[in-house]
């Protein structure tokens, strides 16, 4: 059975300049995991990159994202994440096989890339105008299977901090989406760590990010010696999915980890 190979990165927290966060250095990190996912488990038709691309955003924090992406030659999309400047984004991530496009047709399958930014807050929001993109992208694509990325998370995480900043409109979103039952998964960033759950027929995943962790099932702001990593999406052309997290054999042990730069 035919299958497509999808890698998600997300929350690199690229910083201006190879500026220090939380005591580490992201963008090494950043590079890592993509070069582990790469060696192991490559290559990928679609890389996935959802939110928080940089820190404090710059234009020469996406154009090394850039670099370092074209070099593996993949077609990848991006997304903004609360951190993100999408004007900028979509200056520098737009060459060769790199781009912020929110809908792709990859095999037998629909990929869609909604924007959750809410403009100077942490918080996310669909819009009015991405939500009828995403009904007018479902009916128009109605028999293919569909795998939906978008930054924040549209259900709660556990962590009470972080779950202050979901979607605000996340039952609205969920609403919709359960209409059309082609729609078979929704993938997030922000809450930097993995989980992976099911609503009625679509399952519901996070990544964790490409730098620090936070504490799962924490009530504040609490950073893990977990490593870096990354999901892979295997999509079969009967509109089945697997997916899993990978991550990095390191233990985060230079974090830290009383700092509150995010």
């Amino acid at each position: 059975m035919a299958k497509l190979n999808v890698l998600q990165l997300t929350d690199l927290h690229i910083t201006h300049s190879g500026e220090l966060m939380l005591g580490i250095d992201t963008e090494f990190y950043f590079l890592q995991t993509l070069k582990h996912a790469v060696d192991r488990h490559g290559p990928f038709d679609l890389i996935l990159l959802t939110g928080d691309l940089a820190q404090d955003p710059h234009a020469d924090s996406y154009q090394r994202i850039c670099r370092h992406l074209s070099r593996y030659d993949t077609r990848c999309l991006c997304l903004p994440g609360n951190h993100d400047d999408f004007g900028l984004m979509q200056t520098h991530l737009h060459t060769g096989k790199i781009s912020c496009d929110k809908h792709l047709v990859l095999g037998d399958w629909l990929i869609l890339m909604l924007n959750s930014q809410k403009i100077n807050s942490p918080i996310g929001v669909l819009a009015d105008d991405e939500l009828d993109f995403l009904e007018r992208a479902l009916q128009s694509h109605a028999g293919l299977p569909t795998l939906i990325a978008v930054h924040h998370h549209c259900i709660q995480c556990g962590s009470p901090w972080m779950d202050t900043m979901q979607i605000q409109n996340s039952a609205a979103f969920l609403a919709l989406i359960k209409k059309y039952p082609h729609v078979k998964a929704v993938t997030c960033g922000h809450v930097h760590q993995a989980f992976s759950k099911q609503d009625a027929q679509i399952a519901l995943f996070a990544a964790p990010a490409c730098c620090f962790q936070f504490t799962p099932l924490s009530n504040e702001f609490s950073v893990a010696e977990t490593p870096p990593g990354y999901r892979i999406f295997q999509l079969y052309d009967d509109g089945q999915l697997q997916s899993e997290v990978f991550r990095l054999p390191i233990k985060m042990s230079n974090l830290d980890r009383n700092a509150h730069e995010y």
